[in-house]
C-alpha cells in the first residue's frame, strides 16, 4: 500500500498541480508495479483543500472535509490519466464516495481482484467520512486488502527526524522506531488514530521521500531505506549505524 500526500503532486510548484512532480510519483509506482509488486495507493488531496482548516475559512469541519474528499477523487483522476498515458498498465480508481461517472465504488473483495489480475488501484475519498485524515484509510485499506506494509511516501523529507530537519540542521533521523514510541511522543509524521491502527494490526509502515528515486523499490528488496515503523526493531538512528 503506498500512501501518496496530495502536496507530492504540488512539488516545486505555486500551484495545486505539478507536471513534473505528478510524473515523478507516476514513475515510481510503476517501478513498483514493473518490480511485480501488486500496487494499491491511497491518495490524499491537501494540495486542494484540508478539512483542518476550517475554522480559517469560518466553515463547519464536516464541510471542509467533504472539500477535501474531493480533491481526493481530483487528484486520483489526474493519475490515473497521466499512467495510461505513459503506459500500458491497467488501473482502476475506487471511491469511498459514489462516483458513477467517474470511478467504481470501493468494494474490498473487487479491490483485492484487480490487484490479483495485476492492476494499479487508486482508491480516493478517504473511507467516506469526517474527521480523519487520510493516513487513516492507508492503512485501514491495507490491513482490508492483507498488504504487506503501508509505504509512506513524503514530500520533501526522507525519513522521520526526532525534530523537524526543515528547521532544526542538526535533527537526527530515524532508522527504525516503534508504533510505541511514535504514538508516546506524538511525532507528526502521520496520523496518531492511524498509528494506532496500524499498531494494533502489526502492519509495518516505512516512511520514505518522493524526492529519493527507486527508494520505495529498494524498501520492497529489503534495503534500509527511510524509517521503518514497527514494534519489533526498536528504536535506532542512522548517526548511531
Amino acid at each position: 500500500m503506498v500512501k501518496i500526500s496530495g502536496e507530492a503532486l504540488a512539488s516545486g510548484s505555486s500551484g495545486v498541480f505539478s507536471d513534473s512532480a505528478i510524473s515523478a510519483v507516476v514513475q515510481e509506482i510503476l517501478k513498483l508495479h514493473n518490480d511485480g509488486a501488486e500496487v494499491a495507493c491511497v491518495i490524499g488531496g491537501g494540495n486542494i483543500f484540508r478539512g483542518s482548516v476550517s475554522s480559517d475559512w469560518n466553515i463547519e469541519r464536516v464541510e471542509a472535509d467533504n472539500v477535501g474528499m474531493l480533491g481526493t477523487i481530483a487528484n486520483g483522476i489526474l493519475l490515473r490519466a497521466k499512467i495510461e498515458a505513459t503506459s500500458d498498465v491497467e488501473v482502476r480508481l475506487m471511491s469511498a464516495l459514489t462516483i458513477p461517472q467517474i470511478g467504481e465504488p470501493y468494494i474490498r473483495r473487487r479491490a483485492a481482484r484487480h490487484l490479483e489480475k495485476r492492476r494499479l488501484v487508486l482508491l480516493c475519498g478517504g473511507i467516506g467520512e469526517p474527521y480523519l485524515t487520510t493516513d487513516y484509510p492507508s492503512v485501514q485499506r491495507a490491513i482490508e486488502l492483507d498488504c504487506d506494509c503501508v509505504l509512506a511516501m513524503k514530500n520533501g523529507i526522507d525519513g522521520v527526524y526526532v525534530t523537524d530537519p526543515r528547521k532544526d540542521p542538526d535533527a537526527k533521523l530515524y532508522r527504525t522506531l516503534t508504533f510505541e514510541k511514535a504514538i508516546k511522543d506524538r511525532l507528526t509524521f502521520m496520523d496518531q488514530a492511524a498509528l494506532v491502527l496500524a499498531q494494533q494490526h502489526k502492519m509495518r509502515v516505512h516512511v520514505v521521500g518522493f524526492d529519493q528515486s527507486g527508494a520505495a523499490g529498494r524498501v520492497l528488496k529489503g534495503e534500509t531505506v527511510g524509517t521503518t515503523i514497527t514494534d519489533d526493531g526498536g528504536v535506532t538512528f542512522y548517526e548511531d549505524a
